[in-house]
């Protein structure tokens, strides 16, 4: 069994990138000193391809010349033919026409003016001087461009070292300051975080808060802290009337539980469980409501604080807001189990009706129809049609009720539709051989949770009757949420197909897959597909959708 999902993922744009790059380099700013020596380096290590490469030209050129020059002496001391001269004036032309470095001869005597080698020899002497003059002047650059390389490579290479040192110490001595100076930690923040720790259960429990009075006379500096609740919520989360931190006596539990707590805050004088009116203690107490519920009042006590400072009237107030959220949140989860338990027995009951009680109705007419037969005489074969009809009444029975039975069985999980639909999926798959794939294309939307419980048996319903009746090897069961607004549950396989007539494909299966779309007010649809095997399809309008 396989389940298709889609994830679509995006590259990061350049602009992110350089952004990241810029941010580097300002937290790292010798970085660009490191940056231009190495690219100083990196040039003079290649600066040798680069000199051979333009100095080659010019190496040729001046070799070539002197071979010209030997062999025009060698013309001149022989009388050689004239063929053997305009072949030395044409490689004389040749040359002189690419001379390296971009050189001009003068242009008194142009190389095409050549008639001779008295001609040809100063113009060819001339040419060959000034490359080599050329050539000598480049190799001085290029000896003067590598000792400044030499130097920004060296002297970058140093400066950044430094300048990383000295960012590494003062990163570090930030720190230390940071850390020196640093106030010390809000004690009201702390309180906040632990009282939202001990809340965060499904329910406030005796020991959460507890636990809660605990921390808060902590950061009070109270001799006692607790809670009085309400009569209606201790007696629905079966807690004691007062949960407190500190020694008290019965009777000062007994005076608080009756404390009634008017307005913003009360303060409020609590007697000594020594009986002394020198050791009176002062408290205060601010409501714990969430606006419309009153669910007690939560309480500090002090030996002589008469007077209670703003910010711990606030501080409690803030506390007492997050005990009635809590409160309020298990109220309301205990509120819809209940709504979920009786709306579970209301569908119980109406299955029972639509199905058994008819059924039983009519085999007890049919009881008395067969009683009657009997006292009247009626003829054996009446009888026994009769009783035929019983029979096939009581196996109809019998079938609604194992569908009941299933049908109850059935829960959808805390992981909602998708987890039932892989669970239906995977049992029917390990009964039997044929690949289950669940193809869920309903993204966001969601359905209610009677629209969830009946498609979890429209789908179990279908892959029974694939499993035993399509001879298929594969099925696919497709969640997806039409253009129109609908959404359309298809379960595919590729067996050999229904027979239209009634009995061939299960029709009392097909007749409950009907009745639960109709009762989400759609639409069930079962057809042949073209490429083999059948199509089931369940559309309807989801009300949780339309909310």
């Amino acid at each position: 069994m396989t389940s298709n999902r889609t994830t679509t993922t995006g590259g990061a744009r350049p602009s992110y990138w350089l952004s990241r790059a810029g941010q580097r380099l300002r937290d790292r700013p010798w970085l660009v000193v490191v940056a231009v020596a190495a690219c100083a380096a990196v040039v003079l290590l290649a600066q040798p391809i680069l000199t051979a490469a333009w100095t080659s030209d010019a190496v040729r050129f001046i070799a070539r010349a002197a071979q010209l020059q030997e062999r025009a002496i060698a013309l001149g001391r022989e009388a050689e033919p004239a063929a053997a001269t305009r072949e030395w004036l044409d490689e004389a032309r040749v040359l002189l026409g690419a001379l390296p470095f971009r050189i001009e001869l003068p242009s008194a005597a142009p190389p095409e003016t050549f008639e001779s080698l008295d001609t040809a020899m100063p113009v060819l002497e001339t040419g060959t001087l000034a490359v080599a003059e050329a050539l000598q002047r480049h190799l001085r650059v290029d000896i003067a461009v590598r000792i400044a390389l030499l130097l920004v490579a060296a002297g970058g290479a140093w400066i950044g070292f430094h300048l990383r040192r000295d960012a590494e110490r003062l990163a570090r001595e930030s720190a230390a300051h940071e850390v020196a100076i640093a106030p010390p930690p809000d004690r009201w923040l702390d309180l906040l975080d632990r009282v939202i720790a001990e809340l965060a259960g499904p329910a406030p429990g005796r020991q959460a808060l507890k636990k809660l009075s605990e921390r808060l006379g902590e950061a009070l500096d109270a001799r006692v802290c607790g809670i009085c609740l309400s009569e209606d919520i201790r007696d629905s989360m079966q807690l004691p009337p007062v949960i407190h931190a500190g020694e008290l006596g019965w009777a000062q539990v007994e005076q608080l539980r009756l404390l009634s707590v008017a307005g913003r805050y009360q303060a409020f004088e609590l007697a000594s469980s020594s009986g002394r009116d020198d050791e009176a203690w002062h408290g205060v107490a601010v409501p714990v409501s969430d606006g419309s519920t009153w669910y007690g009042h939560l309480f500090a006590v002090g030996q002589g604080c008469s007077e209670q400072p703003t910010t711990r009237i606030q501080i409690m107030e803030l506390v007492s807001k997050h005990v009635a959220m809590a409160i309020g949140h298990s109220r309301r989860t205990r509120e819809g189990r209940r709504l979920a338990l009786i709306e579970e027995r209301t569908s119980m009951a109406r299955e029972l009706h639509d199905s058994l009680a008819q059924s039983l109705s009519f085999m007890k007419i049919q009881v008395a129809r067969v009683q009657t037969l009997l006292q009247r005489g009626r003829p054996h074969e009446e009888v026994a049609a009769a009783a035929e009809e019983l029979r096939d009444g009581l196996n109809g029975a019998y079938r609604k009720l194992r569908e009941l039975l299933n049908t109850f069985r059935t829960q959808i999980n805390a992981g909602g539709l998708a987890a039932a639909l892989d669970e239906a999926l995977e049992e029917y798959g390990d009964r039997s051989s044929v690949a289950m794939t669940l193809d869920n294309r309903l993204g966001s939307c969601q359905l209610s949770a009677n629209e969830e419980f009946h498609v979890v048996q429209i789908v179990r319903e279908a892959l029974s009757n694939v499993v035993r009746h399509a001879g298929a090897s594969h099925a696919t069961v497709r969640l997806s949420l039409r253009e129109d607004g609908w959404t359309a549950v298809t379960i595919e396989d590729n067996g050999q197909g229904f027979d239209p007539a009634p009995d061939h494909w299960n029709h009392h299966g097909a007749t409950i897959m009907r009745e639960r779309a109709l009762s989400l007010g759609g639409a069930l649809s079962i057809e042949r597909r073209p490429q083999g095997g059948c199509r089931v399809t369940a559309s309807f309008k989801s009300t949780a959708a339309e909310e």
